[in-house]
């Protein structure tokens, strides 16, 4: 795999990977170790034969990307509790995005996955009381549309990177839960406006999940394609068919681009 570890230099790094838990490639069944994630990035590298600084923090929120005093997540704890990172920065993933895009010599291409966090946040804030996160979830949404929008501005004329960009959506757990699949339609459908809008192009992992699951009664989990726990129930995160499949969805994305 072509991952960036700590010790490459960002000059020899290409490709720039944004995102949260899944594109750090997550898994809560192992240890805290990076040499045992693999998200979407590391297969992406492979493929398309360009070094890759994974910038993506567990637990972060579109929000936490651009402050650091955001609700969200987890990234906040996780840096606190000295857990590792694929690249080592300081301030927010937004700080190093645009410094990374205007220092690298040459950043040919760059992925984006965030959002799914601000849900999660909802739904603890609500004690996970559906008529709560119902009531809650258009300002959300709301928040998240400016939250996009911001990073898609940084990216495109702070950084002033011109080159490609995939945005990667949100696929489901559960494809027979209406109310679930509706919140991350909105979410996706919010994201992918905004991204379409600065040049991007969508890699709809959404749809790609939902394709495998229906054999499954849409159980992303049955489907194989989420972290499966010791009591045979499904984690949130992907598998390694999982992210292979979001890989292959953002890299079928990018067409011509590398």
């Amino acid at each position: 795999m072509l991952a960036q570890n700590m010790s490459n230099a960002i000059k020899d790094t290409r490709y720039l990977a944004l995102g949260d838990s899944i594109p750090f490639g997550y898994d809560p069944t192992v240890p805290v170790n990076l040499n045992n994630y693999h998200g979407y990035p590391e297969f992406v590298s492979a493929a398309i034969h360009w070094k890759v600084a994974n910038a993506s923090c567990f637990g972060e929120t579109s929000g936490s990307f651009l402050s650091a005093t955001a609700s969200d997540f987890g990234c906040r704890e996780w840096k606190q509790a000295g857990n590792p990172l694929f690249v080592p920065y300081s301030g927010t993933q937004m700080d190093y995005a645009v410094n990374y895009l205007t220092n690298n010599p040459k950043p040919e291409f760059v992925t984006v996955n965030i959002g799914g966090n601000d849900l999660a946040v909802l739904q603890v804030t609500c004690n996970f009381d559906l008529s709560c996160e119902l009531l809650g979830l258009p300002t959300v949404l709301a928040t998240y549309g400016q939250n996009m929008l911001t990073i898609f501005t940084n990216l495109r004329v702070q950084a002033k990177y011109q080159g490609p960009i995939v945005l990667l959506t949100y696929y489901a757990f559960n494809y027979a839960d209406p109310v679930q699949v509706g919140a991350f339609t909105e979410l996706n459908g919010i994201a992918s406006g905004i991204a379409t809008s600065f040049g991007a192009k969508i890699a709809d992992g959404f749809t790609a999940f939902l394709v495998a699951a229906t054999p499954f009664g849409g159980d992303s989990c049955k489907a194989g394609l989420l972290v499966k726990l010791p009591d045979g129930t499904c984690d949130t995160h992907p598998s390694q068919a999982g992210q292979q499949l979001l890989a292959a969805t953002v890299e079928a994305a990018a067409g011509d681009t590398h």
